[in-house]
């Protein structure tokens, strides 16, 4: 069985995954982010402000957690995750090692989710996650996104 979560992902990057010509292909976190993720599963991306809105989804491919130097050869010298060098270098700055999760099927929603959307179907209280969030079917229904 496939999950589906939810993760909040500055527009840059958002957008990145969503680019017709070399999509960002890997996403880049700190700490045992996404441990239960599998291959497989599906993630909802969201922009966060000044956008908040639900762009689409990607599906897994993996999840490794590398040391820093292993995670920049894997990304390809940051080209599959979209970033520089020095954006890297930065982000995981006294980090010894980070997590790389490898997308592919990127799939734009017709039209984008906006926050005030996702509290009207989810609840007023509703907030973006700070690292995952696993979606229910009742969410994943209120939204019309498949599994």
């Amino acid at each position: 069985m496939t999950n589906t979560y939810l993760i909040s992902v500055r527009p840059t990057w958002a957008d990145a995954f969503f680019v017709d010509r070399n999509p960002k292909t890997i996403e880049l976190r700190k700490g045992s982010f996404g441990a239960s993720l599998k291959p497989g599963d599906n993630i909802a991306i969201y922009a966060t402000l000044p956008v908040a809105e639900l762009l689409g989804t990607v599906r897994i491919v993996k999840r490794e957690r590398l040391p820093i130097d292993r995670l920049w050869q894997q990304s390809e010298q940051g080209q599959l995750a979209r970033v520089s060098r020095q954006q890297f270098d930065t982000y995981y700055a006294s980090q010894i090692s980070g997590v790389g999760v490898w997308v592919s099927a990127a799939e734009l929603f017709p039209s984008p989710i906006a926050l005030s959307k996702l509290r009207q179907n989810w609840g007023n209280r509703w907030q973006p996650p700070q690292q995952l969030q696993q979606l229910s079917d009742d969410r994943l229904a209120a939204l019309n996104i498949a599994r």
